[in-house]
């Protein structure tokens, strides 16, 4: 288990106020647990990893992995400790001048472990990934999945109880995250291991998280279970798992914009009621998102409709229990979107 109490990190800075990266953090992810952490630039995920990985100490406060207090350990207590803590980074960072087997081989070779026992746990890790029959190969004769999947088989070779990844899936293609983020929950579920994940593609957070926080300017805003998170629809955690779903302006011309977010679980049809309502209106839908989350349906629709049809509207959904807000052209508060799909994923952060 990982547990964090009033974790704090600041960077003092000569003729300048300093620099609180990390403001009182507390959280706990329990073992066995995929965690993600997300939060825009500059939220304090980086630096918030760094401590968990004990290359940063906390400014105060306590960072218990497996029940050892990271902060206060001596050098020689905190090697041992690091053991129990695998890492994953964003470009894999393998040693170019080693092969597959050779980085896999690597942390086992600073443990001491055995040479016999290190060259069969080696071969299990490289199975373990799908890389059995390129243990000789060198990282520039892999792709970069193949690559990330070497990472993880070396981050997994000293059998750590906690396995922390940095945006593990950021520099790859659709299709090789998806095979990366099958292998994690793999890897999660074989050897119980607990996974924090650092992103910001809410695709990791939908696709194998168990639970999730989210950081803003170094403090915790949210955290709790991903089906919990996406049920309470009216909150910034929620926007950023399934964001409201991008409309082009061209498509709007003189109507009102309903955003309406709302969840359905077994025997609870609530977007039936949406469309109903919405039908009784006479509200198009402009665009609109269904997913499903752990044992969630999560629903989000882009109304349009007459402006003289709003409150009535709003008051209708509000009376059946669904979250709906109009839709302010120009307003800055980071819900409106423009016309590019990239500005609309910026503004439902």
């Amino acid at each position: 288990m990982i547990e964090l109490k009033n974790v704090t990190k600041i960077y003092p800075r000569k003729g300048e106020s300093d620099v609180h990266a990390l403001d009182g953090i507390t959280l706990r992810v329990r073992q066995g647990e995929i965690h993600g952490i997300v939060g825009q630039s500059g939220a304090g995920k980086s630096t918030l990893i760094r401590c968990l990985t004990a290359l940063e100490k906390p400014t105060s406060g306590k960072i218990l992995v497996d029940g050892k207090n990271l902060a206060t350990l001596s050098p020689s207590e905190l090697r041992t400790a690091r053991r129990s803590i695998g890492m994953v980074f964003q470009g894999a960072n393998l040693l170019d001048a080693r092969t597959a087997a050779g980085n896999v081989v690597y942390p086992l070779r600073i443990s001491g472990m055995d040479r016999g026992e290190a060259r069969a746990r080696v071969d299990e890790m490289l199975r373990l990934v799908g890389l059995s029959d390129r243990g000789t190969s060198y990282p520039a004769q892999l792709s970069g999945g193949q690559r990330q999947r070497v990472a993880i088989a070396r981050a997994m070779a000293d059998n750590p109880s906690v396995l922390l990844c940095d945006e593990p899936t950021s520099a790859l293609d659709t299709e090789t995250t998806e095979q990366i983020l099958s292998l994690l929950r793999d890897v999660r579920d074989r050897y119980g291991v607990t996974v924090v994940i650092i992103t910001h593609e809410m695709n990791v957070v939908r696709r194998i998280c168990d639970s999730v926080t989210l950081l803003e300017h170094g403090r915790v805003v949210s955290t709790g279970p991903v089906g919990q998170a996406v049920s309470c629809v009216d909150t910034p955690l929620a926007r950023q798992i399934v964001p409201a779903p991008i409309l082009d302006p061209e498509d709007v011309k003189d109507r009102a914009v309903l955003d309406v977010f709302f969840t359905s679980r077994l025997g609870q049809p609530t977007g039936a009621k949406v469309m109903k309502i919405a039908a009784d209106l006479g509200a198009d839908i402009g665009a609109g998102t269904f997913d499903s989350i752990k044992d969630v349906q999560v629903g989000r629709l882009a109304l349009t409709i007459e402006h003289d049809k709003v409150q009535a509207a709003l008051d209708g959904f509000a009376a059946a229990g669904v979250f709906a807000r109009q839709r302010t052209s120009g307003a800055s508060d980071g819900y409106v979107r423009a016309a590019s799909p990239a500005a609309g994923e910026e503004e439902a952060r």
